[in-house]
């Protein structure tokens, strides 16, 4: 059903039209989903979508990109905070984005374009920010080849366990909160047990 035209901004209606589409991304295959379709569900016209985005394809990038960057931006270290709350806050923050992102989670890393090259691209640069993130805050300066696998390797946790929840909801978020922050705790003492050589 269309949603009623308001009147915003060129920046709110463009974002509006990303968030139609990261929601129908959720909801069916990506191939089923048409530019009419996103129109309707953005209570935008299907010409203005074509304004902002000449294909589908470029839609679609376009809502990936959001939604990585809203995460990235959600889970930004507080440097006020001390290291182990700071840490509790990045993860609280990544949960509670993704409980009110559920769908748009999903569609990014299991959504129908999720193996394209372009929005791997985007998903691996997401995963970079974490890596060099949780680097900083561990003092690996230069990473060791077992480092960089270390952290690289629990971010697959995070998104396998955020994915599993979303999915089940059989514990509560809090419960999710302690099993992720316990899990990084142990990769990060393995990281530093056993760093192995520098990388060449």
């Amino acid at each position: 059903m269309q949603q009623p035209r308001r009147r915003l901004s060129v920046d709110d209606r463009r974002d509006e039209v990303l968030r139609a589409c990261l929601q129908l991304l959720g909801e069916r295959p990506w191939d089923e989903v048409s530019m009419a379709d996103v129109a309707a569900a953005a209570g935008a016209s299907k010409p203005l979508l074509y304004h902002y985005f000449s294909t589908k394809s470029d839609l679609y990038l376009a809502a990936v990109r959001l939604a990585a960057d809203e995460l990235a931006e959600a889970t930004k270290p507080d440097p006020s905070l001390p290291a182990r709350a700071r840490r509790t806050a990045a993860l609280d923050a990544h949960l509670d984005w993704i409980e009110a992102n559920d769908l748009a989670y999903r569609a990014v890393l299991q959504g129908g374009m999720s193996s394209h090259r372009e929005v791997q691209a985007i998903v691996e640069a997401s995963r970079d920010v974490v890596v060099r993130r949780l680097a900083d805050e561990f003092g690996f300066d230069e990473m060791t080849p077992a480092q960089r696998i270390a952290l690289r390797g629990w971010i697959g946790f995070l998104e396998g366990a955020s994915l599993d929840w979303l999915r089940a909801r059989d514990v509560s978020k809090e419960h999710l909160a302690r099993l992720i922050g316990a899990s990084v705790a142990g990769v990060i003492r393995a990281a530093k047990a056993d760093p192995g050589p520098p990388a060449p």
